[in-house]
Protein backbone atom coordinates (compact mmCIF):
# COMPACT_ATOMS: atom_id res chain seq x y z
CA UNK A 1 0.00 0.00 0.00
CA UNK A 2 1.32 3.45 -0.92
CA UNK A 3 2.14 6.12 1.65
CA UNK A 4 -0.72 8.20 0.31
CA UNK A 5 -3.19 5.39 0.94
CA UNK A 6 -1.83 4.78 4.44
CA UNK A 7 -2.05 8.49 5.23
CA UNK A 8 -5.61 8.72 3.95
CA UNK A 9 -6.59 5.85 6.19
CA UNK A 10 -4.95 7.50 9.17
CA UNK A 11 -6.96 10.62 8.47
CA UNK A 12 -10.12 8.54 8.54
CA UNK A 13 -9.06 7.36 11.95
CA UNK A 14 -8.59 10.93 13.09
CA UNK A 15 -12.07 11.81 11.89
CA UNK A 16 -13.35 9.25 14.34
CA UNK A 17 -12.37 11.67 17.09
CA UNK A 18 -14.49 14.54 15.79
CA UNK A 19 -16.93 16.15 18.26
CA UNK A 20 -20.09 14.13 18.87
CA UNK A 21 -23.40 16.00 18.76
CA UNK A 22 -26.33 14.49 20.61
CA UNK A 23 -27.86 12.02 18.22
CA UNK A 24 -31.46 12.90 18.90
CA UNK A 25 -30.72 16.58 18.47
CA UNK A 26 -28.78 15.86 15.33
CA UNK A 27 -31.47 13.61 13.94
CA UNK A 28 -34.28 16.03 14.64
CA UNK A 29 -32.52 19.10 13.33
CA UNK A 30 -30.86 17.42 10.40
CA UNK A 31 -33.96 15.59 9.31
CA UNK A 32 -35.96 18.76 8.99
CA UNK A 33 -33.26 21.27 8.19
CA UNK A 34 -30.37 19.24 6.86
CA UNK A 35 -32.44 17.16 4.48
CA UNK A 36 -34.19 20.31 3.31
CA UNK A 37 -30.83 21.93 2.59
CA UNK A 38 -29.61 18.81 0.87
CA UNK A 39 -32.61 18.61 -1.42
CA UNK A 40 -33.22 22.30 -1.94
CA UNK A 41 -29.63 23.23 -2.67
CA UNK A 42 -28.77 20.06 -4.49
CA UNK A 43 -26.08 18.97 -2.14
CA UNK A 44 -26.92 15.27 -2.26
CA UNK A 45 -25.30 13.27 0.49
CA UNK A 46 -22.05 11.49 -0.27
CA UNK A 47 -21.16 7.91 0.56
CA UNK A 48 -22.89 6.31 3.51
CA UNK A 49 -19.41 5.25 4.48
CA UNK A 50 -18.47 8.78 5.54
CA UNK A 51 -16.13 8.55 8.44
CA UNK A 52 -18.24 11.08 10.30
CA UNK A 53 -20.55 8.18 11.00
CA UNK A 54 -17.90 7.05 13.43
CA UNK A 55 -18.90 10.05 15.50
CA UNK A 56 -22.54 9.03 15.64
CA UNK A 57 -22.17 6.28 18.22
CA UNK A 58 -21.50 5.89 21.90
CA UNK A 59 -21.55 3.09 24.40
CA UNK A 60 -21.48 2.31 28.06
CA UNK A 61 -22.20 -1.24 29.23
CA UNK A 62 -21.55 -3.77 31.92
CA UNK A 63 -21.06 -7.43 31.09
CA UNK A 64 -20.42 -10.35 33.41
CA UNK A 65 -18.94 -9.29 36.74
CA UNK A 66 -17.06 -6.22 35.46
CA UNK A 67 -18.20 -2.61 35.37
CA UNK A 68 -17.08 0.74 33.97
CA UNK A 69 -17.15 2.58 37.31
CA UNK A 70 -17.28 6.37 36.98
CA UNK A 71 -14.66 8.34 38.91
CA UNK A 72 -15.47 11.83 40.32
CA UNK A 73 -12.18 13.32 39.11
CA UNK A 74 -11.39 16.31 36.93
CA UNK A 75 -8.09 14.85 35.77
CA UNK A 76 -7.27 11.32 34.64
CA UNK A 77 -7.01 8.80 37.45
CA UNK A 78 -4.44 6.73 35.57
CA UNK A 79 -2.98 8.28 32.39
CA UNK A 80 -2.20 6.11 29.37
CA UNK A 81 -0.06 6.50 26.27
CA UNK A 82 -1.45 6.13 22.76
CA UNK A 83 0.38 2.82 22.45
CA UNK A 84 -1.18 1.52 25.66
CA UNK A 85 -4.62 2.67 24.56
CA UNK A 86 -4.57 0.96 21.17
CA UNK A 87 -2.85 -2.04 22.76
CA UNK A 88 -5.79 -2.45 25.13
CA UNK A 89 -8.14 -2.34 22.15
CA UNK A 90 -6.27 -4.92 20.08
CA UNK A 91 -6.04 -7.23 23.10
CA UNK A 92 -9.85 -7.41 23.07
CA UNK A 93 -10.04 -8.47 19.41
CA UNK A 94 -10.30 -12.13 18.32
CA UNK A 95 -7.10 -13.95 17.27
CA UNK A 96 -5.43 -12.23 14.34
CA UNK A 97 -2.98 -9.51 13.39
CA UNK A 98 -3.56 -5.77 13.88
CA UNK A 99 -1.81 -2.95 12.07
CA UNK A 100 -2.26 0.45 13.72
CA UNK A 101 -3.27 3.31 11.44
CA UNK A 102 -4.04 5.88 14.11
CA UNK A 103 -4.09 6.09 17.89
CA UNK A 104 -4.75 9.11 20.10
CA UNK A 105 -3.25 9.75 23.50
CA UNK A 106 -6.06 9.76 26.09
CA UNK A 107 -6.75 13.13 27.75
CA UNK A 108 -4.72 15.04 25.16
CA UNK A 109 -6.83 17.43 23.13
CA UNK A 110 -6.70 16.40 19.50
CA UNK A 111 -7.64 18.49 16.44
CA UNK A 112 -11.17 18.85 17.84
CA UNK A 113 -9.93 20.08 21.23
CA UNK A 114 -11.84 17.38 23.15
CA UNK A 115 -9.95 15.92 26.12
CA UNK A 116 -12.92 13.75 27.08
CA UNK A 117 -12.66 11.49 24.03
CA UNK A 118 -10.03 9.19 22.61
CA UNK A 119 -9.80 6.42 20.06
CA UNK A 120 -7.93 4.80 17.23
CA UNK A 121 -8.12 2.83 14.00
CA UNK A 122 -6.48 -0.45 13.04
CA UNK A 123 -6.43 -2.84 10.13
CA UNK A 124 -7.37 -6.22 11.60
CA UNK A 125 -6.53 -9.44 9.73
CA UNK A 126 -8.22 -12.61 10.95
CA UNK A 127 -6.65 -14.63 8.15
CA UNK A 128 -9.22 -13.56 5.57
CA UNK A 129 -7.76 -10.17 4.75
CA UNK A 130 -7.44 -6.83 6.51
CA UNK A 131 -10.54 -4.97 7.68
CA UNK A 132 -10.70 -1.49 9.17
CA UNK A 133 -11.93 -1.29 12.77
CA UNK A 134 -12.17 1.92 14.83
CA UNK A 135 -12.85 2.50 18.51
CA UNK A 136 -13.96 5.64 20.34
CA UNK A 137 -14.12 5.94 24.13
CA UNK A 138 -15.57 9.12 25.59
CA UNK A 139 -17.10 10.82 28.59
CA UNK A 140 -20.05 12.64 27.06
CA UNK A 141 -22.84 14.90 28.26
CA UNK A 142 -25.40 12.58 26.69
CA UNK A 143 -27.89 10.26 28.33
CA UNK A 144 -28.31 6.79 26.79
CA UNK A 145 -31.48 8.05 25.07
CA UNK A 146 -29.28 10.31 22.95
CA UNK A 147 -25.93 8.55 23.19
CA UNK A 148 -26.90 5.15 21.80
CA UNK A 149 -29.51 5.18 19.06
CA UNK A 150 -30.08 3.46 15.74
CA UNK A 151 -29.29 5.45 12.63
CA UNK A 152 -32.29 6.70 10.66
CA UNK A 153 -33.07 3.87 8.25
CA UNK A 154 -34.95 6.29 6.02
CA UNK A 155 -31.81 8.38 5.45
CA UNK A 156 -29.15 5.66 5.60
CA UNK A 157 -29.24 2.18 3.99
CA UNK A 158 -29.61 -0.27 6.84
CA UNK A 159 -29.77 -4.05 7.10
CA UNK A 160 -30.90 -4.13 10.72
CA UNK A 161 -30.50 -2.40 14.06
CA UNK A 162 -31.00 -3.73 17.57
CA UNK A 163 -31.21 -1.60 20.70
CA UNK A 164 -31.39 -2.95 24.24
CA UNK A 165 -31.57 -1.21 27.62
CA UNK A 166 -30.03 -2.88 30.68
CA UNK A 167 -31.41 -2.79 34.21
CA UNK A 168 -28.70 -0.26 35.15
CA UNK A 169 -30.04 2.17 32.54
CA UNK A 170 -27.24 1.69 30.01
CA UNK A 171 -28.11 1.18 26.35
CA UNK A 172 -26.49 -1.05 23.74
CA UNK A 173 -26.98 -0.63 19.98
CA UNK A 174 -25.75 -2.85 17.15
CA UNK A 175 -26.40 -1.15 13.81
CA UNK A 176 -25.68 -2.86 10.47
CA UNK A 177 -25.37 -0.24 7.74
CA UNK A 178 -24.96 -0.53 4.00
CA UNK A 179 -23.46 1.97 1.55
CA UNK A 180 -25.51 4.28 -0.64
CA UNK A 181 -23.00 3.99 -3.47
CA UNK A 182 -21.67 0.45 -3.12
CA UNK A 183 -23.69 -2.74 -2.88
CA UNK A 184 -20.70 -4.65 -1.49
CA UNK A 185 -19.58 -2.35 1.34
CA UNK A 186 -20.84 -3.00 4.89
CA UNK A 187 -20.32 -0.90 8.00
CA UNK A 188 -21.35 -2.36 11.35
CA UNK A 189 -21.37 -0.36 14.57
CA UNK A 190 -21.78 -1.15 18.22
CA UNK A 191 -22.43 1.56 20.79
CA UNK A 192 -22.71 1.30 24.55
CA UNK A 193 -23.83 4.36 26.56
CA UNK A 194 -24.22 4.71 30.32
CA UNK A 195 -26.43 7.10 32.33
CA UNK A 196 -23.35 8.99 33.57
CA UNK A 197 -22.24 9.80 30.00
CA UNK A 198 -19.59 7.13 29.45
CA UNK A 199 -19.68 5.72 25.97
CA UNK A 200 -17.82 3.22 23.80
CA UNK A 201 -18.18 2.91 20.04
CA UNK A 202 -16.82 0.29 17.67
CA UNK A 203 -17.09 0.64 13.88
CA UNK A 204 -15.94 -2.12 11.55
CA UNK A 205 -15.94 -2.61 7.78
CA UNK A 206 -15.84 -5.66 5.54
CA UNK A 207 -12.35 -4.82 4.36
CA UNK A 208 -11.58 -1.19 3.76
CA UNK A 209 -14.28 1.33 2.86
CA UNK A 210 -13.35 1.56 -0.82
CA UNK A 211 -12.17 -2.04 -1.21
CA UNK A 212 -14.39 -4.66 0.48
CA UNK A 213 -12.79 -8.10 0.63
CA UNK A 214 -15.53 -10.19 2.25
CA UNK A 215 -19.30 -10.31 2.55
CA UNK A 216 -19.51 -9.08 6.16
CA UNK A 217 -17.15 -7.40 8.66
CA UNK A 218 -14.91 -9.78 10.65
CA UNK A 219 -16.77 -9.49 13.99
CA UNK A 220 -20.34 -10.76 14.12
CA UNK A 221 -23.06 -9.07 16.18
CA UNK A 222 -22.38 -11.14 19.30
CA UNK A 223 -18.66 -10.41 19.15
CA UNK A 224 -19.41 -6.70 18.76
CA UNK A 225 -21.62 -6.76 21.84
CA UNK A 226 -18.94 -8.50 23.86
CA UNK A 227 -16.24 -6.12 22.63
CA UNK A 228 -18.09 -2.90 23.28
CA UNK A 229 -19.21 -3.94 26.76
CA UNK A 230 -15.89 -5.46 27.89
CA UNK A 231 -14.97 -4.55 31.51
CA UNK A 232 -11.44 -3.72 30.29
CA UNK A 233 -12.67 -0.36 28.95
CA UNK A 234 -12.73 0.85 32.58
CA UNK A 235 -8.96 1.27 32.29
CA UNK A 236 -9.36 3.67 29.38
CA UNK A 237 -12.07 5.64 31.17
CA UNK A 238 -9.57 6.07 34.02
CA UNK A 239 -7.28 7.75 31.49
CA UNK A 240 -9.88 10.39 30.60
CA UNK A 241 -10.86 13.35 32.79
CA UNK A 242 -14.34 13.32 34.28
CA UNK A 243 -16.82 16.00 33.24
CA UNK A 244 -18.00 18.61 35.71
CA UNK A 245 -21.65 18.35 34.66
CA UNK A 246 -23.96 15.37 34.56
CA UNK A 247 -25.71 14.34 31.33
CA UNK A 248 -29.08 15.89 30.63
CA UNK A 249 -31.93 14.49 28.52
CA UNK A 250 -32.00 15.83 24.94
CA UNK A 251 -33.98 19.01 24.37
CA UNK A 252 -37.04 18.36 22.19
CA UNK A 253 -36.83 19.93 18.75
CA UNK A 254 -39.04 23.04 18.63
CA UNK A 255 -41.92 23.23 16.21
CA UNK A 256 -44.67 20.86 15.12
CA UNK A 257 -44.20 17.11 15.30
CA UNK A 258 -43.92 14.95 12.18
CA UNK A 259 -47.36 13.40 12.66
CA UNK A 260 -48.92 16.86 12.98
CA UNK A 261 -47.26 18.07 9.78
CA UNK A 262 -48.47 15.05 7.85
CA UNK A 263 -51.97 15.38 9.29
CA UNK A 264 -52.06 18.91 7.87
CA UNK A 265 -50.54 17.84 4.55
CA UNK A 266 -52.85 14.97 3.62
CA UNK A 267 -56.07 17.05 3.24
CA UNK A 268 -54.16 19.41 0.92
CA UNK A 269 -53.34 16.69 -1.61
CA UNK A 270 -55.25 16.84 -4.92
CA UNK A 271 -58.56 14.92 -5.02
CA UNK A 272 -57.84 11.32 -5.96
CA UNK A 273 -54.33 11.29 -4.52
CA UNK A 274 -53.69 8.25 -2.31
CA UNK A 275 -51.21 8.74 0.57
CA UNK A 276 -49.47 6.03 2.58
CA UNK A 277 -46.99 5.95 5.44
CA UNK A 278 -48.32 9.18 6.93
CA UNK A 279 -48.14 8.12 10.59
CA UNK A 280 -44.99 10.20 11.13
CA UNK A 281 -43.09 7.45 12.93
CA UNK A 282 -40.23 7.70 10.43
CA UNK A 283 -40.28 11.48 10.03
CA UNK A 284 -42.30 14.11 8.14
CA UNK A 285 -42.54 12.24 4.85
CA UNK A 286 -45.08 10.05 3.08
CA UNK A 287 -45.69 8.28 -0.21
CA UNK A 288 -48.37 9.58 -2.57
CA UNK A 289 -49.86 7.95 -5.67
CA UNK A 290 -51.70 10.16 -8.13
CA UNK A 291 -52.88 9.43 -11.67
CA UNK A 292 -50.74 6.32 -11.84
CA UNK A 293 -47.54 7.97 -10.59
CA UNK A 294 -45.96 7.40 -7.16
CA UNK A 295 -43.51 9.72 -5.40
CA UNK A 296 -42.22 10.56 -1.93
CA UNK A 297 -43.09 13.86 -0.25
CA UNK A 298 -41.29 15.50 2.67
CA UNK A 299 -42.66 18.57 4.45
CA UNK A 300 -41.02 20.95 6.90
CA UNK A 301 -42.09 24.07 8.79
CA UNK A 302 -39.73 26.70 10.17
CA UNK A 303 -41.15 28.74 13.02
CA UNK A 304 -40.90 32.57 12.93
CA UNK A 305 -37.50 33.81 14.00
CA UNK A 306 -34.07 35.01 12.98
CA UNK A 307 -33.06 31.70 11.45
CA UNK A 308 -36.03 31.76 9.10
CA UNK A 309 -35.39 35.39 8.17
CA UNK A 310 -31.87 34.44 7.10
CA UNK A 311 -33.27 31.50 5.14
CA UNK A 312 -35.60 33.91 3.34
CA UNK A 313 -32.72 36.22 2.43
CA UNK A 314 -30.80 33.27 1.05
CA UNK A 315 -33.77 31.99 -0.95
CA UNK A 316 -34.21 35.41 -2.54
CA UNK A 317 -30.54 35.71 -3.50
CA UNK A 318 -29.35 34.98 -7.01
CA UNK A 319 -27.37 31.78 -7.17
CA UNK A 320 -29.16 30.16 -4.26
CA UNK A 321 -30.90 27.72 -6.59
CA UNK A 322 -30.48 26.23 -10.05
CA UNK A 323 -31.61 27.49 -13.47
CA UNK A 324 -35.14 26.07 -13.18
CA UNK A 325 -35.96 27.91 -9.96
CA UNK A 326 -38.81 30.44 -10.10
CA UNK A 327 -39.17 33.16 -7.44
CA UNK A 328 -42.35 35.09 -6.77
CA UNK A 329 -42.40 38.02 -4.35
CA UNK A 330 -45.89 38.61 -2.99
CA UNK A 331 -47.54 41.82 -1.72
CA UNK A 332 -47.57 40.52 1.87
CA UNK A 333 -43.77 40.40 1.85
CA UNK A 334 -43.53 36.65 1.41
CA UNK A 335 -41.47 34.92 -1.27
CA UNK A 336 -42.52 31.72 -3.01
CA UNK A 337 -39.86 29.58 -4.67
CA UNK A 338 -40.50 26.58 -6.91
CA UNK A 339 -37.61 24.52 -8.17
CA UNK A 340 -36.64 21.44 -10.16
CA UNK A 341 -33.11 20.05 -10.13
CA UNK A 342 -31.03 16.94 -10.60
CA UNK A 343 -27.95 15.51 -8.93
CA UNK A 344 -26.37 18.84 -8.09
CA UNK A 345 -27.32 22.46 -7.59
CA UNK A 346 -27.27 23.37 -11.27
CA UNK A 347 -27.94 19.94 -12.77
CA UNK A 348 -31.17 19.56 -14.74
CA UNK A 349 -30.65 16.40 -16.82
CA UNK A 350 -32.24 14.35 -15.50
CA UNK A 351 -34.47 16.17 -13.05
CA UNK A 352 -34.62 14.22 -9.78
CA UNK A 353 -36.17 16.68 -7.30
CA UNK A 354 -39.21 18.93 -7.28
CA UNK A 355 -39.72 21.50 -4.54
CA UNK A 356 -41.82 24.44 -3.41
CA UNK A 357 -41.38 26.78 -0.47
CA UNK A 358 -42.93 29.93 0.90
CA UNK A 359 -40.86 32.24 3.12
CA UNK A 360 -42.72 34.84 5.18
CA UNK A 361 -41.32 38.14 6.42
CA UNK A 362 -41.26 37.00 10.05
CA UNK A 363 -39.11 33.97 9.21
CA UNK A 364 -41.88 31.39 9.04
CA UNK A 365 -41.40 28.97 6.14
CA UNK A 366 -43.24 25.97 4.72
CA UNK A 367 -41.33 23.72 2.36
CA UNK A 368 -42.20 20.55 0.51
CA UNK A 369 -39.82 18.32 -1.44
CA UNK A 370 -40.74 15.54 -3.84
CA UNK A 371 -38.74 12.74 -5.43
CA UNK A 372 -39.21 9.33 -7.01
CA UNK A 373 -37.91 6.80 -4.52
CA UNK A 374 -38.95 4.75 -1.52
CA UNK A 375 -36.53 6.37 0.95
CA UNK A 376 -34.46 9.47 1.55
CA UNK A 377 -31.48 8.49 -0.58
CA UNK A 378 -32.98 6.92 -3.74
CA UNK A 379 -33.75 9.40 -6.53
CA UNK A 380 -35.06 8.21 -9.91
CA UNK A 381 -35.92 10.21 -13.03
CA UNK A 382 -39.46 10.28 -14.37
CA UNK A 383 -42.61 12.30 -13.95
CA UNK A 384 -43.48 12.92 -10.29
CA UNK A 385 -46.88 12.31 -8.77
CA UNK A 386 -47.42 16.05 -8.25
CA UNK A 387 -46.21 18.97 -10.35
CA UNK A 388 -44.53 22.07 -8.93
CA UNK A 389 -47.75 24.08 -9.25
CA UNK A 390 -49.51 21.53 -7.06
CA UNK A 391 -46.65 21.67 -4.57
CA UNK A 392 -46.91 25.46 -4.58
CA UNK A 393 -50.63 25.27 -3.82
CA UNK A 394 -49.89 23.03 -0.84
CA UNK A 395 -47.24 25.23 0.81
CA UNK A 396 -49.24 28.44 0.33
CA UNK A 397 -52.43 27.01 1.85
CA UNK A 398 -53.69 29.14 4.79
CA UNK A 399 -53.86 26.10 7.08
CA UNK A 400 -50.10 26.33 7.74
CA UNK A 401 -50.51 29.77 9.32
CA UNK A 402 -53.04 28.72 11.97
Amino acid sequence: MSFEDEFAQALRGAVALAPEPGLHTLAAAAQRRGRRRRNQRRALAVSGLAAVLVVAVSLTAVVGGGSHAARPATEPVRPMTAEESVGLFTSLLPPGKSRVLFAATPAEAGPNGDRYQTGGTVLFDDGKGESMISYTVSRTELTPEAGAVCMDGFSEPQEACERAVDTDGSALVVDKLKDRNSDSHREWRATWAAPDGRRVTIIEHNGQPATPNRENPPLDAEQLRALVTAPAWARLFDALPARDTAPKPPTPEPGPKAEDLLAALVPLLPPGAVPSGQDGRNGPHLTVTYEGRTSMLSVSVTEPGERGVKDKEYAEAEGSAGPLAVRERRPDGSTVVTNMFGNGKTAVDPVLHWAAAVHYADGRAIEINEWNGENGYTFRPGNPALGVDQLKAIVTAPVWLR
